[in-house]
This record gives C-alpha cells, structure tokens and sequence, in this order.
C-alpha cells in the first residue's frame, strides 16, 4: 500500500480473483442447499405443513436482512470491515455444521423436533450471512471500481453458476434418486456436508482478501439513533426511497417459490431427484444470463437492468398456472415447460440480485454505506416476512391464486423500478 492508502496493481488484481473465486465457490454450496428445492423437500418428507415450509424464504431473507440496521450502525465506524467478516463466516460456519447434525439426526428423534433443529440451524446461518453480507458490500466496494461491479458480479455468477450445472445439480440429482447410496434423511445430510466444505472454502478465500483502509469513515450509530434518522435518510433520497420500494414487491413476488417443488412432485407425480435437474438448469442458464446482464448493466445503468429483469420474473408464476394444462400432452412436454420455467427464474432473480445490489451501492453515500445498506436491507427484511403468508394462502386460495398473487406483486415493482433514475459513477477507494 502506498503513501496515499492504495494497493499496488498485482494486490488488486488478486483482490478481484479471490472476490470471483469466492463468488464461484459459495454459489456452489448455495445450489447444492437450496431452501426452495431441496431444504423444501426435506421439510416436506419429515412431515412439515406448507405453513413450515413458507417459512424457508422468510428465514432467508428476513436473517440475510434484518440484522443489517443493528450492526451498520456500528460497521460503518471501522476503518477495516474485514475482521467483522471473519468473525461472522466462523459463526456461519458453526450454524451449518449444527445443520449437518440435525439433518443427520432427523431421522432418530420426533419429526417435529428434528424440522425445528433444521430451522433453527438454519435461520442462525443466515442470521451470519447479514452481517458478513455488510461487511463483504463495503470491501467489495474498495476494491472493485463502480464501472466493474456489473462484470465483477456477473463473473461470480457465472462461473459459480457453470460450477453448480457440472457439479452441484447432479450431486442432489444421485443423493435424492432411488438409487441413491445413502438413505434418508442421511442423503440430506451429506448434501449439507457438501455445502459446508464449499461454504469453508470460499469464505476462507475472501479472508484473505487485503483491504484498504477506508478514506473516510463516520461515528458509529446506536440502532436508537439509526432508526431516528431513518425516516430523514429515506425522505433525503428519492432514488434510495424508489429502490427500495421496487426491491420490496419483487421480493414478496417471489411467496410462491417454495411451492413449485411441492406442486410439481405432489400434484403432478413428478419425482423427487427432479429438483437435481432443477438446480442444474437455474443454475447453468442463471450463471450464462449473469454475464450478460453485468455487462448490460454497466453499460445501461443498474435501474435499467431492475426493469428489465424485474419484468421477466413476472414470467414463472405465470408459466406455473399453465402447467396442468399441459398434462394431456405427455409429461415429457410437462417436463420441458417446467425446465423453461425455472430457467427463466434463474435468469430473472441472479439478474435482479446483481442489479439491486449494484445499484444500492451507486445510490448510497460512501461514508455512510453501511447504515444506509443496513436501513435498506433491514426494510427488505422486513418485507421478506409477508410470503410467510404463502402457505396460507395456498390452503385458502389455491396454488393457483398463490402463483397470480405473486405475480402481482412482481408487476408492482416493475412499475415502480421504471421511476428509479441512473447514479453518477464516482471513482472509489
């Protein structure tokens, strides 16, 4: 690091490889363990309700988010966000090892129990996440110059997303197959395992990434004194406002998710081994699409990228209310509109995470990054706990008027991400 606080060009070079590496890695792990295929059907099969099951995406989200406002209050004081970082991936690490153990166990004790072990285990893993996710923003965003975010991201993705095609796609496929050579629920078990080593892995990377001190930094906030100036930092900043209005419907569109497996193997007579090819196809298509849509996004602007993939995630629920309808032409043409399916929820979510979180990154004051990500993100969290309502309204309404609700809501934040107007791209440390 020289006089003036900057890393020599072979550091920042290696600063960018370990992000991507990182990104690669973690989203093996991620696909392997995805709470709306495969934890969904390990609920499922351990008896758990569709009211357990609709809570899967709320734990994800609402422990991704909400902690956020707690904790970037006082992050945005340190000069160094990395050893928040490390502290929290060991904790994470910790709750998915106790994950490992519940779903080992699951199958010894009372269902209710072991669902609860899981869930728990779970929510304490993503509770981690939102901590080291604000710290791991903050870095990114010294390290990684604005007009290289989209394609930053976008590699991740893709690379991570090739990864989870070729590996992890088809290891879910062999582990939940009949002719799996582990039983359940050990086969759930091992599929954990594999997302810990990728989890170990891919964190321990970034750990090691150098970071540079920050130019500047603000006093540490007290949630007291951060949630009093919420409501002057959201009236402030029309964009940030906007944003996080059109982040908020996208997410409650997405209630209906952890239905389409339970759908499509209960009411359809699907197999289970087919959320394998389920994640292979999200996986590939999304990882291909990100690429793209990083390069896009950085040439269009990051609220242009919102609209567009915003739009397209409109498609799925829709495309689920049309499925049945296909029945009486053979379930290999059933087969394919469900791969279109979740191809296009694929390409439509990883494209509106790269430009939510890119674009929150553009739109927020450098020093004061954090709290202003931690309020955001701790609002989403907030938000994330409507689809709890998702396995209500299926035994109310349907999983048909479940997948025209979310729907909706995903219309509404297209409407609303079309009044989001581009940022200047300042040069950052």
């Amino acid at each position: 690091m020289n006089e003036h606080g900057e890393l020599p060009i072979a550091v920042k070079r290696s600063n960018y490889l370990k992000g991507v590496l990182n990104g690669t890695i973690f989203t093996l792990g991620e696909a392997a363990s995805n709470p709306g295929l495969v934890l969904t059907l390990l609920i499922r099969q351990l008896g758990g309700s569709l009211t357990l099951i609709s809570l899967l995406p709320v734990i994800q989200s609402t422990g991704y988010l909400l902690p956020q406002i707690i904790v970037g209050g006082y992050v945005q004081a340190l000069p160094y966000k990395l050893p928040t970082y490390r502290l929290f991936a060991v904790l994470r690490l910790v709750a998915q090892f106790a994950l490992i153990v519940a779903c080992y166990t699951a199958g010894m004790i009372d269902p209710s129990i072991g669902i609860m072990a899981i869930l728990i285990s779970y929510a304490l893993f993503c509770i981690g996440g939102g901590v080291t996710t604000l710290s791991f923003q903050d870095v990114v965003a010294k390290i990684v110059q604005p007009n290289q975010r989209g394609r930053f991201f976008g590699l991740r993705q893709l690379s991570g997303g090739l990864l989870a095609f070729a590996v992890g796609g088809t290891f879910v496929r062999w582990m939940l197959s009949d002719n799996s050579p582990i039983a359940f629920p050990m086969n759930f078990a091992a599929i954990s395992l594999f997302s810990f080593i990728c989890y170990a892995t891919a964190m321990g990377i970034f750990a090691t990434v150098k970071e540079p001190i920050a130019n500047q930094t603000v006093p540490a906030l007290r949630l007291r004194d951060a949630l009093k100036a919420a409501p002057a930092m959201l009236r402030g900043h029309t964009n940030y406002r906007r944003f996080i209005w059109a982040r908020l419907c996208l997410l409650v569109g997405r209630l209906a998710e952890p239905f389409y497996i339970i759908y499509v193997t209960e009411q359809l007579g699907f197999p289970k081994s087919t959320a394998g090819l389920f994640i292979a196809i999200a996986a590939v298509t999304a990882a291909v699409s990100n690429l793209v849509w990083g390069r896009l996004g950085d040439k269009h602007g990051m609220h242009w990228l919102l609209r567009l993939t915003g739009g397209l995630s409109v498609a799925p629920p829709l495309m689920m209310l049309v499925a049945p309808l296909l029945m009486p032409f053979g379930s290999t043409v059933v087969l394919g509109w469900l791969l279109l399916l979740y191809l296009m929820s694929g390409v439509s979510s990883d494209g509106i995470g790269i430009a939510g979180m890119t674009y929150l990154l553009e739109v927020v004051p450098g020093p004061q990054r954090p709290i202003y990500m931690g309020l955001a993100n701790t609002i989403l969290g907030v938000g994330a706990l409507v689809p709890i309502i998702g396995g209500i309204l299926v035994n109310q309404v349907g999983y048909a008027g479940t997948y025209i609700v979310a729907a909706l809501f995903c219309i509404a934040g297209v409407v609303i991400a079309t009044q989001l107007r581009a940022t200047p791209r300042l040069t950052e440390v």
